[in-house]
């Protein structure tokens, strides 16, 4: 078994019901498309074969509108029973009937909130269900749009790898390992809505090839010695970061907002505390 640590996001959806601008997904662009678990599932399996997984994010867009949320939930803690995972939501559509996502598979929420507006509403409907992240300002994103066409950055790639606030975020996506998470769904968004790209900018984009679940033993040892190295695809992302509110009036400068950035352990991963009989009930 391979770790990877310390946290691989599940992307299951291109879509979400709010515009945060600068999203870092895309998502505020009518991006569409949910990724359903039938469609990759082989792959997902063959993962769980070979990667040990602390810590995993179901992110999107926004998981909750995936109607295969649930399967989500139940097949990763399935096939990764010790793994710590969440669900990051932006909270505006919550269910009494997201209880269950913890009390059959001890999936939980992380609350991503991004008006200040309505966070305080939002907390108080999720006070007993999520933890919470206030994001109220973004960096510029990949996707520029400039003259009625959307581009990419052309910066070194890296100095921009290290101002990314996602280096240490690798995605699975459609059964496929992605050191970059902006990588995952790029093509998708070229695919979509076209980007004005120039031959070698086209050729780099596309050039990028994530791991397969067969890949050789080497080839993922390669993957987690590098992992936290930048690829020649970070010259896609910005290096000189603007902060603007995500949502409201467009404000530039803004202070950049505070994460927990201190080196996570795997010993503070039992700060999650599983429902002592999860794993009876998860059996039945």
């Amino acid at each position: 078994m391979f770790k990877i640590f310390p946290v691989v996001e599940f992307y299951i959806t291109n879509v979400c019901n709010l515009t945060c601008r600068g999203c870092n997904r895309f998502n505020d662009k009518k991006f569409k498309g949910h990724q359903y678990w039938d469609d990759h599932a082989e792959e997902y399996e063959a993962w769980s074969k070979r990667l040990d997984i602390p810590r995993i994010t179901i992110i999107g867009g926004e998981p909750t509108l995936n109607p295969d949320l649930e399967k989500w939930a139940m097949n990763l803690r399935r096939l990764w029973p010790n793994a710590v995972i969440m669900i990051q939501t932006n909270g505006t559509y919550w269910k009494p009937e997201y209880k269950k996502l913890w009390d059959n598979y001890a999936v939980g929420f992380g609350l991503s909130l991004h008006d200040p507006l309505t966070a305080e509403k939002i907390k108080e409907q999720w006070k007993h269900q999520a933890g919470v992240i206030e994001a109220y300002v973004f960096h510029q994103a990949t996707v520029i749009e400039k003259n009625n066409t959307w581009v990419l950055h052309q910066s070194d790639a890296k100095r921009a790898f290290a101002a990314c606030d996602m280096k240490h975020d690798h995605t699975m996506y459609n059964g496929k390992l992605y050191k970059c998470p902006a990588m995952s769904n790029l093509p998708d968004f070229d695919q979509q809505f076209g980007l004005t790209l120039d031959e070698r900018q086209r050729d780099l984009l596309y050039s990028y090839t994530p791991l397969a679940s067969n890949c050789s033993d080497f080839e993922l040892q390669e993957f987690i010695n590098t992992k936290d190295q930048h690829i020649s695809q970070c010259e896609f992302c910005p290096e000189h970061l603007k902060w603007h509110t995500a949502l409201g009036e467009l404000k530039e400068n803004l202070p950049k907002p505070i994460f927990d950035i201190k080196e996570i352990k795997e010993e503070d991963l039992d700060q999650v505390r599983f429902p002592p009989d999860w794993k009876l009930r998860t059996a039945k």
